[in-house]
């Protein structure tokens, strides 16, 4: 059995480095074929998935996610079925993807739902990005930057520096 660092369970914003510490060796493979596939298909999505969770770091004028390279777990770890559906894996390997909301859903208290304490959901929308106090920020951040006053690498920058190392998720009393 893993041992799970808490430290990195309740961080929010995560490195690739710390998801693979936290989910190990074989969840961070299969997630890297799922991001393989992704990179074929979300380009021509428009953003729906980050639309629908009410994603504040999106914008349809950017490139691609501002905050790709310090992305919290349940961005790391979603995947609309088109792109699960397309990724290479096997029904094994794909079992195995699940495991983590079979295991909430079911109301298992399995060693993998514990890595996901608020899956699917540590909000990125306006309730969770005021909780930690950045709100107004990336709104302005992204305003320049749609307005032409801001270039895209200046504006990634200025949001993943808002995605600080010490922003862990608050308590579900909080969140209420």
């Amino acid at each position: 059995m893993r041992v799970i660092d808490d430290r990195l369970n309740t961080k929010i914003f995560l490195t690739d480095s710390e998801f693979g510490e936290l989910f190990g060796p074989g969840i961070t493979r299969l997630v890297g074929i799922m991001n393989e596939a992704a990179a074929g298909i979300c380009p021509h999505c428009n953003g729906y998935c980050c639309k629908n969770i009410h994603c504040m770091f999106f914008s349809g004028y950017f490139s691609a996610c501002p905050i790709f390279d310090r992305r919290p777990r349940e961005c790391r770890y979603h995947f609309c079925n088109e792109v699960f559906t397309a990724a290479p894996l096997t029904r094994d390997e794909k079992d195995l993807m699940q495991q983590p909301v079979e295991e909430l859903i079911c109301g298992s208290k399995g060693e993998i739902a514990r890595l996901f304490l608020l899956f699917p959901e540590f909000p990125l929308d306006e309730k969770g990005l005021a909780m930690l106090g950045i709100k107004h920020e990336v709104q302005q951040i992204i305003g320049d930057f749609e307005l032409g006053n801001l270039g895209e690498e200046l504006a990634f920058e200025m949001l993943m520096q808002l995605c600080r190392d010490d922003a862990v998720i608050p308590s579900r009393d909080a969140i209420s």
